[in-house]
């Protein structure tokens, strides 16, 4: 009897030792998941002393973070992305700003953005049905200013704007580095967190209501839904050796309010590798949304309120080149 209960728990311990070698075998072999990533730091500083030449001293300095973890699998695709850019430059010496002002600190490039994308395999080939979720904010508050002084409040601030995306239809992706999205039935809700932003209705959300005497009524709201229709393109490829370009074109329709104003963001990143660590990155950010007011200040005044100054809807550009560290994974 002992020797049978020994022989049983002989044979139960090699056959659990053989399923948990053979799970290790199965989690090394997994290849579901693939992941890669960027990550680059750059920084300036221009110091003068006596310099008859003219100029500015200014320290600067930006990060850029990218990551994709692609699970793939049978005739599921799921794609998580991750794009996180900021930089800052301080203008002049420390002695001309309040040294307890952190505002002394102007941010050049700000951006925050999620992407979730799930692929099913479709009816023909290169055809995926498919579902994308995607968030885009800032992350620290920026300002206008007049000179070297802040002019009025924060213009924006994290969460305020911020922009959740929701969209069903087909991707269409020939080549591994490019894909197309058509989506018929894509919402967009804008969050503005900031109250007094709410109030004033930036960002496309309902502005605060006033009666006769200027006395506010009812809050602006911090919320605005829109549902419409949308096309994502999206390229990613090495150029040639050690070039790489990144472009991402989002084009959002409102179907029940002026569907013919679409809204455009369109970004790109190019990386030059130049040595083993060191990178060359050029950023170019569009943006043109038919609900966000962009205020011209022409007097110079920082008051907004002259005949010459120009409000409403404009091209927004951005442009940032740097060389600094940068490494890929």
């Amino acid at each position: 009897m002992k020797l049978l209960i020994s022989l049983i728990a002989t044979i139960c311990c090699y056959t659990i030792s053989a399923q948990d070698s053979s799970n290790v075998k199965a989690a090394v072999k997994d290849t579901s998941w693939k992941t890669t990533g960027y990550f680059g730091l750059n920084a300036s500083q221009t110091a003068l002393y006596n310099w008859q030449g003219g100029g500015q001293e200014n320290v600067a300095a930006n990060a850029i973070l990218n990551g994709e973890a692609v699970y793939k699998k049978g005739k599921t695709t799921w794609l998580n992305k991750l794009d996180a850019q900021y930089g800052i430059i301080k203008l002049g010496t420390a002695t001309i700003y309040d040294k307890n002002d952190r505002r002394r600190f102007r941010k050049n490039i700000d951006q925050l953005f999620a992407l979730s994308k799930l692929n099913i395999d479709a009816f023909a080939k290169n055809w995926f049905y498919t579902a994308q979720a995607d968030f885009r904010t800032n992350m620290a508050p920026g300002y206008n200013y007049v000179g070297d002084t802040v002019s009025g409040p924060a213009t924006s601030d994290f969460l305020s704007p911020a922009y959740i995306q929701l969209a069903i239809g087909l991707d269409y992706k020939p080549v591994p580095y490019f894909s197309a999205f058509i989506a018929p039935a894509a919402g967009k809700i804008t969050m503005v967190n900031r109250q007094y932003l709410a109030d004033a209705g930036a960002y496309g959300v309902n502005a605060a209501k006033f009666d006769d005497s200027g006395n506010m009524i009812q809050k602006g709201e911090k919320v605005r839904f829109e549902f419409g229709g949308r096309i994502v393109l999206k390229f990613k490829k090495d150029l040639a050796k050690n070039v790489n370009l990144d472009s991402y074109l989002d084009l959002f329709s409102n179907y029940s309010q002026k569907p013919e104003n679409i809204d455009v963001v369109f970004n790109n990143l190019l990386t030059v590798k130049i040595a083993k660590y060191i990178t060359l990155n050029i950023i170019t950010q569009m943006i043109y949304d038919d609900d966000i007011i962009i205020r011209k200040d022409k007097t110079g005044d920082g008051l907004f309120d002259d005949p010459k100054d120009i409000n409403g809807p404009r091209l927004q550009l951005l442009n940032t080149t740097a060389i600094g560290f940068g490494y890929k994974f």
